[in-house]
């Protein structure tokens, strides 16, 4: 593997790792308060696909109307992205490849070993080129973003399963993480509660752990300087002392004077870009309106990884069973 610095021009990549409804959103806008930070969030997703012409940036405009988005585009080709889809920017390594190889491609295997052996073995057939393409202009979009606002640390917060392991691979420079982490019965709650999934809290807790899994097996492959594990609790509680822990880590400093939260800020990703916060308040409505038995079964069901990462709650209640 050929060896890449950390850092270009003075300019970093940080990616922000998370399952759904875990804080990211609210992360990434605090992240980016930083004036040498910057931020468009979900890079990778395709959510504006089908609904481009209704799609409306963070900064409220219609994205294909908002002047940052028309300027980013410019800003991209001449950093040699080529032509920026705003509707999609072809930045998934899920979807380097199509159809049924894609789903080969993107599947977490669990073993790193394993996931390994399969990049090896379907390398010759373009996939290793293709997420190379994806790599490289992933980095130069995200200077398109930095040249724009004057920063030099990029934030991507895309949901991707394994995009740690890519961007470590294909990125040119080597990316810092940061894994942000809630806890599972907030996230159980925060699904339900918006209506988006009528699944068994069970499988979501599942998910929830499965997800968090993946993330902590790529983590561990980095050197410990380059991972971060921020819990969404401790944020909204000691929101100072959480925000200069991560700008330390991302390499700015810690003692920089923030600007407000929303400011200039063109961020995608889901409904909660529309409504950047004025405070920071924790959400732990999940004590009230989950029933104890619920809430036990969702511990339950996310084990072992909720003990990992939350070892201080000690173990499940007993009751129903995990696969409720």
């Amino acid at each position: 593997m050929i060896d890449r610095p950390e850092t270009a021009a003075g300019r970093g990549y940080t990616f922000l790792a998370s399952s759904p409804y875990s804080g990211s959103t609210l992360l990434s806008f605090l992240l980016a308060s930083h004036p040498n930070v910057t931020t468009i969030s979900d890079v990778s997703g395709r959510r504006r696909a089908g609904q481009i012409d209704t799609f409306r940036c963070s900064c409220g405009r219609l994205m294909q109307s908002c002047p940052f988005w028309s300027d980013l585009r410019e800003r991209a080709a001449d950093r040699g992205f080529g032509e920026l889809d705003l509707a999609d920017f072809r930045l998934g390594f899920d979807t380097a490849q199509r159809g049924p190889m894609a789903a080969i491609q993107a599947r977490s295997l669990r073993w790193p070993v394993a996931e390994r052996l399969r990049d090896r073995m379907l390398a010759p057939l373009g996939v290793a080129s293709a997420m190379r393409d994806v790599g490289v202009r992933s980095w130069a979009l995200a200077n398109a973003v930095m040249d724009l606002t004057q920063a030099d640390v990029f934030v991507d917060a895309s949901k991707e399963r394994l995009r740690i392991r890519y961007l470590e691979r294909y990125l040119p420079v080597r990316p810092r993480v940061i894994h942000l982490v809630r806890d599972v019965r907030g996230v159980v709650e925060s699904t339900l509660r918006r209506g988006k999934r009528d699944d068994p809290i069970g499988k979501l807790a599942r998910e929830w752990a499965r997800t968090n899994a993946s993330i902590e097996q790529q983590v561990r492959e980095l050197p410990a300087d380059r991972q971060l594990r921020i819990r969404y609790e401790d944020l909204c509680r000691d929101v100072t002392g959480t925000l200069r822990r991560a700008f330390a880590f991302m390499g700015v400093d810690p003692e920089a004077e923030l600007q407000p939260i929303g400011q200039e800020q063109h961020m995608l990703g889901n409904q909660m870009r529309l409504s950047a916060p004025t405070d920071v308040r924790l959400d732990e409505r999940w004590r009230t309106a989950l029933p104890t038995d619920q809430a036990g079964a969702i511990l339950r069901a996310a084990q072992p990884v909720f003990g990992q990462l939350y070892p201080e709650e000690g173990a499940p209640p007993a009751g129903s069973s995990s696969r409720a």
